[in-house]
């Protein structure tokens, strides 16, 4: 395997990052939260986002001190956290993300670049947060640092989506199954202490997403294919042939107008949780 390759995951939170700061002026990655009040549109994504952290930063338990960000994006969340006073340690695997983090906070943040499964280091936190990154994640094997870099009595908090049970991943794809994920939780020695369905208050978002795809980038597609069809049809033909399956994927995520709030809702939990953690001992035929 070619540890060089980059992951299509990775470029599109990269992609996206770019898409976002351009067109909505926000340095966010995550989905937005959207209150009654607030219209959906995408001149307000970015206030849904910002309220969409106002509720993380809410949800972190009194006492905490020092947070370990996995998944940190271009460092908009950790901003927000070093803001109200917490010490923070990012992780990233994503070159081109953590040099943005590094770039935007500078010695405000320590980035760890690295996968959580993969992340070695002796520093212990009061808190381990995920904001829409537990989804590419291993679970066992995340849960499993979690418990190694949490201090006695610390806390996890996941704010992220997951497929309902029985839904499967057609046609809207991420996420882990909810009731897998909370058998695979249940191993470990946490605590419950918050499970919000936020279901609701977020699948607006894939509206505006709905409605970017249609207005924007559907007809740049459709005039760049003309155009490359025109013009060089020999070299078209092989790279449709060559493509096809690919090509066939995005039309199918990104152009069958299954990107909608209705769809989401449908297949998707939305989950802010919130757990606090006692030291275990944990038999390692637990963590297979």
């Amino acid at each position: 395997m070619d540890n060089n390759k980059v992951s299509s995951k990775e470029v599109g939170l990269e992609i996206g990052l770019v898409l976002g700061r351009f067109l909505f002026n926000t340095e966010h990655l995550h989905y937005g939260y959207w209150s009654p009040e607030l219209q959906v549109k995408p001149s307000n994504l970015k206030y849904a986002q910002d309220l969409h952290s106002k509720l993380i930063l809410e949800s972190i338990p009194d006492g905490v001190q020092t947070i370990l960000d996995v998944g940190s994006g271009s460092g908009g969340l950790a901003e927000k956290l070093i803001t109200k006073g917490y010490q923070v340690h990012c992780v990233s695997p994503s070159e081109y993300l953590s040099n943005r983090i590094e770039e935007n906070l500078g010695e405000k943040v320590h980035v760890f670049r690295s996968t959580l499964e993969s992340l070695v280091t002796n520093e212990t936190y009061d808190l381990v947060l995920f904001s829409e990154s537990f989804q590419y994640v291993k679970v066992l094997k995340a849960l499993a640092q979690v418990t190694n870099v949490l201090r006695k009595d610390g806390y996890l908090l996941v704010c992220d989506f997951f497929r309902k049970p029985g839904t499967g991943r057609r046609p809207l794809g991420g996420g882990h199954d909810w009731q897998l994920f909370k058998d695979k939780i249940n191993r470990f020695p946490f605590q419950e202490l918050l499970n919000q369905d936020i279901t609701a208050e977020t699948a607006p978002t894939m509206d505006v997403v709905s409605k970017f795809l249609d207005e924007v980038a559907n007809p740049v597609r459709t005039l760049s294919v003309r155009y490359l069809n025109s013009n060089y049809p020999s070299i078209m033909k092989i790279f449709y042939w060559y493509f096809a399956k690919r090509i066939a994927k995005i039309n199918r995520i990104y152009f069958s107008g299954s990107l909608t709030s209705e769809m989401f809702n449908r297949m998707k939990t939305y989950r802010l949780l919130s757990v606090s953690y006692t030291h275990l001992t944990l038999p390692t035929s637990d963590l297979v």
